[in-house]
């Protein structure tokens, strides 16, 4: 359902179109004054037709730059519609080697997988999308929902190390704690079709790929993985030197993503927005609620204005112009001159 409203921001700008009225008035009396000099001079009257043109014209200008200075405004009210049988989350690991970059300042890989899921997002209109926290559990932060905003909002809020994992280990991410989105309620018993995109670095202590996968796939739930980071990255103190105690393992982290994604049955590097689409395929939908949308005109109506005040300008240098190529013309025909 599309419903549609029109209002100004500044409706009090009406009252310039009284503008409108003085070049009209100067054109009603320069036409007096042309046409009394006509009949003193005993001249026929050309007709009234291209005052008429000029007056219409500037008018037209006058009266589109008021419209603009009103500033119109179009009000949407669109139904935002889910699907009801489906959703996905969007796993997030935010472990301390998420805060690993090539620089001091640079993107860290968190600030990489905030990037890659915003992109994510953006391309499953009308999917519930959920997002949870990863280290050596997976924690909820928002439940699925279509609303993009909240979305948006729930990934820009996160940060490395938040929260913390429950244990103390060199590399504390373990990928076993992922079997916990098949069993712990994170999506609606209604909902039959569910995906899992897990964004990590890939680093994790030793896991049974085979146990997640199929733990997984017994809830009908797909898994993809993107991952991010190299080993150029380090953690960085605050006085730009290294942190001694990160040392990344980047065919490490190759091989465990690797391996979940031949558990998961996915290629290596497959596209995350098409296995979730494939995953949840289509389906029945429901109104959740409307989106408002607002679109100024004013810069079309100030754009408009200037096809009236061209119009206007080519009217008053055609017949210049016109005489010219009729001189011209006449010289050509007659060389010995032609009065002016």
């Amino acid at each position: 359902m599309l419903a549609f409203a029109v209002s100004f921001l500044t409706p009090r700008a009406a009252w310039l179109a009284l503008l409108a009225l003085l070049p009209l008035v100067a054109l009603a009396v320069a036409a007096r004054r042309v046409a009394r000099v006509r009949s003193a001079l005993r001249l026929p009257d050309p007709g009234s037709g291209d005052r008429r043109r000029r007056a219409a014209l500037v008018a037209a200008v006058v009266l589109l730059l008021v419209l603009a200075a009103m500033q119109p405004v179009v009000h949407a009210q669109t139904s935002v519609r889910e699907r009801s049988d489906a959703a996905a989350f969007v796993v997030v690991d935010v472990s301390r080697s998420m805060a690993a970059s090539h620089a001091p300042g640079s993107p860290t890989r968190l600030a990489r997988a905030k990037q890659a899921a915003y992109a994510l997002g953006a391309q499953l209109p009308g999917i519930p999308l959920g997002v949870a926290t990863f280290t050596d559990r997976v924690l909820p932060d928002l439940f699925p929902t279509s609303d993009t905003a909240a979305f948006d909002s729930t990934i820009s809020s996160l940060t490395a190390n938040s929260p913390p994992p429950r244990d103390v280990n060199t590399t504390a991410t373990t990928f076993d704690a992922l079997t916990a989105l098949a069993t712990q309620g994170f999506f609606r018993p209604s909902v039959h079709k569910r995906a899992v995109v897990l964004i990590t670095d890939g680093e994790s202590r030793a896991f049974d790929p085979n146990g997640i996968a199929d733990a997984l796939r017994s809830h009908g739930t797909a898994l993809s993985v993107i991952r991010v980071g190299d080993g150029a990255d380090r953690v960085w103190h605050d006085d730009g030197t290294p942190e001694a105690n990160f040392r990344p393992d980047p065919a490490g982290a190759r091989l465990n993503v690797t391996r979940l994604d031949r558990a998961a049955g996915v290629a290596p590097g497959a596209d995350s927005a098409s296995i979730v689409r494939r995953a949840v395929g289509s389906g029945p939908t429901s109104v959740i609620g409307v989106e408002p949308r607002s679109r100024t005109l004013a810069p079309i109506f100030a754009a408009l204005a200037l096809l009236p005040l061209v119009l206007l300008l080519l009217g008053r240098t055609s017949p210049r112009w016109l005489r010219r190529v009729t001189f011209w013309k006449r010289q050509v025909a007659d060389p010995r001159g032609v009065a002016t």
